[in-house]
């Protein structure tokens, strides 16, 4: 690699992990870096800039590359959405000497950009939260969910697990009764969180530490119950995918879609490990007239490269 190389950084940070991605101008990806969560709703700001600087450093570790100011750096972060978020960020892009151009996106736009085929349509995120944003080819914008855990992120990891504790509640109580006994629900969760039943979930989910990332850590337990015990399917998966379905929608109606080709970016931990929520989001977006076009996007910081890039050559 040469010093005069233009170097382009790409960052996608959530509420479970870091990603920072190095890439060149034709496109090449030279060094990739991971860290924890930099949510700063969910960690706070300090905990959120030490996870941005150890993966933007990962990734010049890997490119075998002396860390200095990018050409322009593309940030997708959950929990940064207000002006004085957006001015924090600058202030660390500065200090850091990260780029002589910073970009500041919500994390779904990284989905738009690298799950669809010219740059436009929706994209939709279930990881820890939820989220949908949709893009125009002309650049106009919009959003759905994205609220947070107390009163949003229907379709996430967070209110499946929460939804599923409920109902083991409900069980214990005899208020509702399972399908099977014993219970897989009952039992997957209360071996997740290492008790020996229903009434040790209470120290479990109350004990300090168990946050909102812990609780949704509880999701593929979830999913594993489901898987033997199908009921489940319909009365905790399925509602998840129509949720998002239902943001999908409202971020296409926003823009003016209101049928037909949908291109249709999918991400997020939650989403991409359930063919059940996938297939349900998808048929919640057919019930509403749309013809989804879905591109899983495993990586959305390629998403953060694509824009900076983009950005760099004048928005082309």
């Amino acid at each position: 690699m040469t010093i005069e190389a233009t170097l382009f950084l790409g960052v996608d940070g959530g509420g479970t992990s870091t990603t920072a991605l190095l890439g060149l101008a034709d496109g090449r990806v030279i060094g990739r870096g991971e860290s924890g969560p930099s949510n700063a709703k969910a960690v706070g700001t300090e905990a959120a800039k030490a996870a941005l600087e150890r993966a933007i450093a990962g990734a010049f570790v890997e490119a075998g590359e002396w860390p200095r100011s990018v050409a322009v750096a593309c940030l997708g972060l959950a929990g940064f959405d207000r002006p004085e978020d957006r001015r924090l960020l600058g202030e660390w892009s500065e200090a850091g000497q990260w780029a002589d151009r910073l970009v500041l996106v919500n994390d779904g736009d990284l989905v738009v950009a690298a799950g669809t085929p010219e740059g436009w349509g929706v994209g939709v995120i279930a990881g820890t939260g939820s989220i949908a944003v949709g893009r125009t080819a002309d650049g106009r914008k919009s959003r759905a969910g994205g609220w947070g855990h107390v009163f949003g992120d229907e379709g996430s990891a967070y209110v499946l697990a929460v939804a599923a504790l409920r109902l083991v509640a409900r069980r214990a109580d005899g208020r509702e009764n399972a399908s099977l006994c014993p219970d897989p629900l009952t039992r997957s969760l209360c071996d997740a969180l290492g008790v020996s039943g229903p009434v040790g979930l209470v120290s479990a989910v109350y004990a300090p530490g168990c946050d909102r990332t812990r609780i949704a850590a509880l999701a593929p337990a979830v999913l594993a119950a489901a898987a033997e015990d199908s009921t489940l399917d319909d009365l905790l998966v399925r509602p998840a995918g129509r949720e998002l379905a239902e943001s999908a929608a409202a971020a296409a109606r926003s823009l003016g879609w209101t049928g037909g080709d949908l291109p249709l970016g999918l991400s997020g931990g939650f989403l991409l490990s359930s063919p059940v929520v996938a297939e349900a989001l998808l048929g919640g977006l057919r019930d509403r007239g749309y013809n989804p076009l879905p591109t899983r996007v495993d990586e959305p910081a390629e998403g953060a490269l694509i824009l900076a890039r983009r950005d760099h050559d004048g928005g082309k």
